[in-house]
């Protein structure tokens, strides 16, 4: 990397000047003599220069932002992994939307990435059989959430869906209900 340097940079500075982002040459160090005289280069000469083993600059790590980088990378790819199980679980893009903010365009290439072909309309809805059976579980569980449009909240639904073998979309629209009315203390009548 350090061999190539001098051409990463010089690439850069050549690109930027005829695409006339001359500030973003300037914030790299570069003064406007600087410029002028790089783009009076022939071809020839930015070979040579690039080819040096003098280095033009040097690399300064800025430690901080790197770990933030890091960590930003990692809750990113964390938030992508809960989005691929919800999705292989059955979330709507409604859902999708409410929990993340995902846009329909969004959801729909998860989607194709995923290789899950989406059925048009509206998802099935959840059976009296599987609503009394989620209502079970909503009710041993429902004191373990504060929030059911909280990441815990998405965990809790995605756990009933794994065990249940039920759509992720038809527990979320049987359970929100539930949720905002926490005065139910049986299954309602359907």
């Amino acid at each position: 990397m350090l061999d190539n340097l001098n051409k990463v940079i010089l690439d850069h500075i050549v690109n930027n000047i005829r695409e006339g982002n001359v500030n973003t040459c300037h914030h790299l160090g570069f003064s406007t003599a600087e410029l002028s005289e790089i783009q009076r280069l022939s071809i020839d000469e930015i070979y040579d220069i690039a080819q040096s083993k003098v280095p033009i600059a040097a690399i300064s790590i800025d430690h901080s932002a790197f770990w933030k980088m890091i960590k930003v990378a990692q809750v990113n790819s964390q938030e992508r992994m809960i989005i691929d199980r919800a999705l292989l679980l059955g979330a709507s893009i409604q859902m999708l939307n409410t929990y993340f903010g995902l846009s329909t365009t969004k959801v729909s290439a998860r989607r194709s990435l995923l290789g899950i072909r989406e059925e048009p309309g509206r998802k099935a809805t959840a059976t009296d059989e599987q609503k009394s059976e989620l209502w079970e579980l909503w009710r041993k569980h429902r004191g373990s959430i504060q929030n059911l449009e909280s990441m815990e909240g998405l965990e809790l639904l995605m756990l009933f869906a794994e065990e249940t073998q039920i759509n992720l979309t038809a527990i979320w629209r049987a359970v929100e209900p539930w949720y905002r009315n926490k005065k139910i203390k049986e299954i309602p009548p359907r």
